[in-house]
């Protein structure tokens, strides 16, 4: 790999027109002593994204479009960018955010210390003071813990290279909770994940103006990989999904509050739409994931290269 580079930024993009160059923007603005390339990776984007990001080819001094539209995924996205990359320090921000100043000098610096870091997220910028204050708490210590071991995001990282290979890249079986799944490996291979505050991103909670076919997958997909993990990690002590019950029953609830919705006020009948197939995507999501499992368990070891 390309040793001259002290790091290798990559954002998978689909479909970012309204936001990509806001973080394009950002990271052009930064600063740092050590040469550093950018890496976008298209995942099959139909809007102006590619077009937006090519306009950036003369802003910075080492520049890589990549096409991976082969197969839609992030998880495919990123480990592509990876496999691209000219560096062997490797550091992953998303095209619909926007990282602060200093960035990515404080992801750089960090690796050059640690194997894995985690940067932080703050949700005060795009999001309403509900959602924000929220976000903020469940990652408050860096790192979210929930049903198993901590974890950072995939929006917010850095990782050595040879440690990426070690653990096999991002699971491309897994639609969402890729991350997750990612970041569990490592931890059980015996890496630590290394905190770094100085490493901030504004985070954008939902996608700008998200159809309600969207919304559905993107609540499917969560679901059902929550539980394809738990029966990957069960074994190592991770505690069981939500139960399917609870699903049918809030599911239930909203189908029988649509009978009260002013159907006249569009405000009102948007927000149950959106509930609805929020909510009609985690029952589906749930029995998929009961039904299925494109995961097998895993063992510390089985996917390491040497």
């Amino acid at each position: 790999m390309g040793h001259d580079l002290a790091l290798s930024v990559i954002i998978p993009c689909l479909n970012g027109e309204a936001t990509l160059a806001q973080q394009l923007d950002a990271l052009a603005a930064q600063q740092w002593k050590h040469p550093w390339e950018l890496v976008i990776v298209d995942n099959g984007s139909t809007d102006k994204s590619v077009e937006i990001a090519r306009q950036y080819a003369v802003v910075f001094s080492h520049f890589q479009i990549l096409d991976a539209s082969a197969r839609k995924g992030g998880s495919y996205a990123i480990n592509r960018g990876m496999d691209a990359a000219m560096s062997d320090y490797l550091a992953v921000c998303d095209a619909d955010d926007e990282v602060e100043i200093g960035w990515v000098a404080s992801m750089g610096e960090a690796l050059q210390v640690h194997d894995i870091v985690c940067g932080k997220f703050r949700f005060n910028k795009f999001n309403d003071p509900r959602t924000a204050q929220a976000s903020a708490e469940a990652w408050k210590d860096g790192l979210y813990t929930g049903r198993f071991l901590p974890g950072g995001g995939s929006g917010n990282f850095g990782v050595r290279r040879a440690l990426h290979e070690r653990v096999g890249g991002f699971d491309e079986c897994l639609p969402h909770a890729y991350d997750a799944d990612y970041f569990w490996r490592i931890q059980l291979e015996g890496f630590a994940l290394h905190y770094v505050p100085e490493a901030e991103i504004q985070i954008r909670i939902a996608r700008v103006n998200p159809s309600l076919r969207s919304i559905y997958y993107r609540s499917k997909n969560r679901f059902a990989s929550n539980y394809w993990c738990y029966k990957r990690y069960r074994v190592h002590g991770m505690l069981a999904p939500p139960s399917l019950r609870g699903s049918i029953v809030q599911l239930f609830r909203t189908i029988k509050a649509g009978v009260r919705v002013h159907w006249s006020t569009h405000l009102s009948r948007d927000s149950w739409l959106r509930r609805f197939a929020q909510q009609a995507g985690e029952l589906v999501g749930q029995v998929q994931g009961r039904l299925t499992n494109p995961c097998k368990p895993y063992w510390p070891g089985q996917n390491i290269k040497v």
